[in-house]
């Protein structure tokens, strides 16, 4: 089962080190190296829901963190009570719960970005996660999402696995005209038997509408190339 503590921490390792992390497929992590392997690779982790950061990453150097949550503050390491925040640098420690993350910090390879959100003053839970997919605070009618808009404009030499999503349907965040798949089981990523994708693949191939043709044959390009990737140890 994928947790929201296992889902935190996958995020923040590197691509080596989420090949043998249980909520990372296998397969997408050869798919990376196949396809970037002079480029560095953004590993994006949005989770809905809601999470509290104070308690997350506790301020115990603050009094007024202890004044107003006089029954839910993380109490400060060392002071010898229960489930006391992890410290970090003094001022600041994590939960107990992350416990797993403060190897990364004394490597170096954590960073906390702390007092962050957005400056659209809504107090819709709903508004806030569409305004964060999006980039764009405040403003509801954007049709794609930032992910998408960090992405180079499609061209010939654009791999169809340069933007892969692993859910049943591309978030929001990588929705746009830059391109994108979405991959929820490996073995059904495909459009029917052979003889089916060879017929719908023809009639992409020779519609009029170049929109179709292009999506048709990017789409039909990923297939392929997700199922080569599949037959790879």
């Amino acid at each position: 089962m994928i947790t929201r503590r296992s889902l935190l921490r996958a995020s923040l390792l590197t691509m080596s080190a989420m090949a043998g992390h249980a909520t990372i497929p296998s397969w997408l992590v050869r798919a990376a190296a196949q396809q970037n392997k002079k480029n560095k690779i953004l590993v994006a982790v949005f989770q809905r829901g809601a999470a509290d950061g104070l308690n997350m990453v506790v301020p115990f150097f603050e009094k007024r963190y202890y004044e107003m949550r006089p029954s839910i503050a993380v109490p400060a390491p060392g002071t010898g009570r229960q489930n006391g925040a992890i410290d970090l640098d003094g001022r600041f420690g994590l939960h107990p719960a992350l416990q797993p993350l403060k190897t990364f910090w004394d490597s170096g390879q954590l960073a906390i970005v702390e007092a962050t959100g957005s400056n659209d003053p809504t107090r819709s839970h709903f508004d806030a996660q569409e305004f964060m997919e999006s980039g764009t605070p405040g403003v509801k009618d954007t049709a794609d999402g930032w992910l998408n808009r960090s992405l180079t404009p499609l061209g010939a030499e654009s791999s169809p696995l340069r933007a892969i999503s692993v859910g049943a349907q591309l978030p929001r965040a990588l929705k746009g005209s830059r391109g994108g798949v979405s991959v929820n089981n490996l073995q059904q990523f495909q459009v029917g038997n052979r003889d089916t994708a060879s017929v719908l693949e023809k009639m992409y191939e020779t519609t009029a509408d170049v929109r179709l043709s292009v999506a048709g044959k990017r789409t039909f390009e990923a297939v392929r190339m997700i199922e080569s990737i599949n037959r790879r140890p």
